[in-house]
Order: structure tokens, then sequence, then C-alpha cells
């Protein structure tokens, strides 16, 4: 074959040789349709709402409210609690609460962080008016507040509660009269007539003795609350309220009631 015919057949080639140079520019130029998936919106559900609190009336007399403590107290022993574990409700909860308060019981006991009474008695915010003070020993706005509680909220039963290992107790028994530094002399005066009422016995040692103590003190310091205040005594007269003694013990966790204490009758002037 001559150049003449490499050539002719070089030029017969040459427009098949453009139209493949040229095709990947084409492609590029005119991208072929890409079908378009339509994303599709992520959609976040509405917040729930919080149920509303269960509507449930505190209990409406003292033996009622007596018995409501002491039912909560046996689930706290029992690690059984119920209201004080229940979260799903705070927040209705606490939107009713602000409207105002209806507590059923007013709780005195000693200012202990190891006295949690909400958890010990298993009631959630709203159902108990707490006073604390060293000894459960309440001072006159102590007094003043539990009166508050009875006649403006309608709380039923003032359970006066003392506890085991109470280191306010066991100061003033080792004090033995001598006054106590700085402002403690005020639990010795709270406490006056503690010492002389509840003598150690011969055959008892220090930790028995103390153990009397609390719970002596448990008691006359509820017969001093009722003792005090006119408006309790007309209120327990009436059977309107009970003022309970009770005893904590920190190890069991278990609560003892004792006899509600009753007004004193009046002494005869001579």
């Amino acid at each position: 074959m001559t150049w003449v015919s490499l050539f002719g057949a070089a030029m017969r080639a040459l427009p098949l040789i453009l139209l493949l140079a040229l095709l990947p520019l084409a492609a590029e130029e005119h991208p072929a349709p890409v079908s378009k998936v339509k994303a599709q919106a992520k959609v976040t559900p509405a917040p729930l709402a919080h149920p509303a609190a269960p509507a449930e009336p505190g209990p409406d007399t003292p033996k009622a409210a007596l018995a409501e403590l002491s039912a909560g107290n046996a689930r706290f022993v029992a690690g059984k609690r119920v209201r004080t574990l229940d979260t799903s409700h705070d927040a209705a909860m606490r939107a009713a609460l602000v409207k105002g308060q209806a507590p059923f019981a007013v709780v005195v006991t000693c200012s202990d962080s190891r006295v949690p009474d909400a958890l010990l008695f298993d009631q959630e915010a709203g159902r108990l008016f707490t006073i604390r003070e060293a000894g459960n020993a309440p001072d006159l706005q102590g007094l003043a507040s539990a009166e508050y509680a009875v006649e403006h909220l309608g709380s039923k039963v003032i359970v006066v509660m003392g506890h085991t290992s109470c280191g306010a107790v066991k100061a003033v028994r080792e004090a033995n009269g001598k006054p106590l530094p700085g402002n403690l002399w005020a639990l010795q005066a709270g406490m006056a007539g503690l010492l002389e009422s509840t003598p150690q016995d011969p055959n008892e040692d220090a930790a028995a003795h103390i153990a009397h103590l609390e719970e002596a003190n448990a008691r006359r310091q509820a017969q001093a609350l009722l003792d005090r205040s006119a408006i309790l005594r007309d209120l327990s007269s009436a059977d309107k309220i009970s003022v309970v003694p009770a005893l904590y013990n920190l190890a069991s966790g278990k609560v003892q009631f004792f006899k509600a204490v009753a007004v004193s009758a009046p002494q005869a002037h001579h």
C-alpha cells in the first residue's frame, strides 16, 4: 500500500475519530437526568403534656391523718415508698401548689439531717407542714407556726417527733445543768425540767438513760405545745386536732407513736 492509499484511509476514518473524541464533552454539557428522591422532613413529636395529678383530698380527721402517717412510714420501712418516688406528676403538683396548700399534718421534729420527715412518712410536697428545731423543742415562733397550720391551713394532727441518737438531748444530759457555750444554752432552756423528771436509774447505763430521755422529751414537748397555746387547746378539746408525741428510730426507720396528749386540767387557785 502506497502512502497515498494510507492517507486516503486516514482521511476516511477522521470523522469517526472526531466523533469519539467529542462524546465525553457532550456528556459533561448535557448530563443524564438523575432521579431525585425527595427527603422526608423529620417530624419531632410534640412533647406530651404532664398528666394531671390525681385529685386526692387529704385526711379530714385526726384519726385518719395519723393513720396516713403510719401507713406512709410502713412503706418507708419496707422500702416500698410510693408518694415520694412518683415523679410523673411533679410539674402538675408544683402548678397546683402555687395556688395554695392544705397540709393534713404538722410535724414538729429535730433539725437533725438524718430525720427526713417527708421521706420517712412517704408524703410529697404540700402534705406536711414541718417545724424543725434541735431537740424538737419549738420556741415561740415554732408554736405560732403550729397554730397557723391548724387554724388557717386545716391540719388535723400535730406530731412532735424525737429520734434516737439525738445530739441535742445528749448535750443537755452531759452538761448536767452547767450552761452550754454560745447560744447552745437555748437547748437547755427548751428542755428545762427534762433531767429532773427523768433521772437515771442506778441499774441503767448512759445509753439507756439517753434513750429514756429522748422519749420523755418528745412527750414533754407535745404536752408543752398544747399547754402553751389556747388555740391548740380549743381545737383539741373539740376533737378537731390531736397532738401526738412520737419517736423515730434511726436504725429501723420506724416511727413509734405514743398516746395523744390531753388538755391539762386547770389548776385550782386558793
